[in-house]
């Protein structure tokens, strides 16, 4: 028998309350049908007849916490499905990762470079190649040349120092403001709670006619607590995420992990 099921078993608040009603009529049957063959067939008789029943009770149990079991696993199991993009969105939600780079002025008049070049070229592979931030750009490429981009949001910290300035200028070189940018800072990179809630905020006030399964939130920036918090504030509703492949490729990859999850409480 397998620890969880057994600790389901001893639990009282996680066995169902429907099987523990069956339960009690099944050993109020037991005790019913033992007393009738005690008085016929003897004590003796009875008491093996009802630690038979007692037994099958106790399988019938375990088969029925076992069957569970199973059928939550194949629910979340079956619940992630991932694929090449294709939806079209009107809003992405996005990090602007931390900037390392030590000659911050140099880097920004390159940045802002490459910019003016893929406004003319439309090739974002010199943007996607751009360190700690080339992800965004190659998230940003795909939503304005095949998607409905109207708003998005980008959540910094102070890490992300002239990031920041960067993709203001992105907006403004290319989309000449037209796609409204929302700027959401946080106070603490690494406390996944408090970026969570920033998060949620963003899904509890959209804009009027942006619907929460027309706005999808980009995973591959950030640090892992930032990507677990956009995990867990996509895991209801519908909610859906998207991630560049670490490939040469760098295909940009929708994950869908909300609608077998409806009534589950998270």
């Amino acid at each position: 028998m397998s620890s969880k099921v057994l600790k389901n078993l001893l639990n009282p608040n996680e066995v169902n309350c429907s099987f523990i009603l069956w339960s009690l009529l099944l050993a109020v049957s037991i005790n019913f049908f033992s007393n009738i063959l005690s008085n016929k067939y003897g004590d003796f008789k009875s008491l093996w007849v009802s630690v038979l029943l007692l037994i099958l009770l106790i399988s019938l149990l375990y088969v029925h916490e076992l069957m569970n079991e199973r059928k939550m696993k194949k629910l979340i199991d079956s619940s992630i499905k991932s694929r090449k993009i294709k939806g079209r969105y009107k809003g992405l939600i996005a990090f602007v990762s931390e900037c390392k780079a030590k000659d911050k002025k140099e880097y920004r008049s390159d940045c802002i470079e490459k910019i003016k070049m893929y406004k003319i070229s439309q090739d974002v592979t010199s943007l996607a190649d751009t360190p700690s931030i080339g992800q965004t750009f190659k998230a940003l490429d795909y939503h304005l040349k095949f998607g409905d981009l109207k708003h998005c949001w980008l959540i910094y910290s102070d890490q992300s120092g002239v990031n920041v300035d960067v993709m203001k200028s992105f907006f403004e070189i290319i989309t000449d403001d037209v796609v409204k940018v929302h700027f959401v800072k946080i106070e603490d990179p690494n406390d996944s709670k408090h970026i969570k809630k920033k998060i949620d905020e963003i899904y509890d006030n959209l804009p009027d006619g942006v619907k929460e399964n027309k706005v999808i939130a980009d995973i591959t920036a950030g640090n892992k607590p930032m990507t677990a918090a956009m995990v867990l504030s996509c895991l209801k509703s519908d909610r859906n995420l998207e991630y560049i492949e670490q490939s040469s490729e760098k295909t940009l990859i929708e994950v869908d992990i909300s609608p077998r999850l409806m009534g589950v409480e998270l």
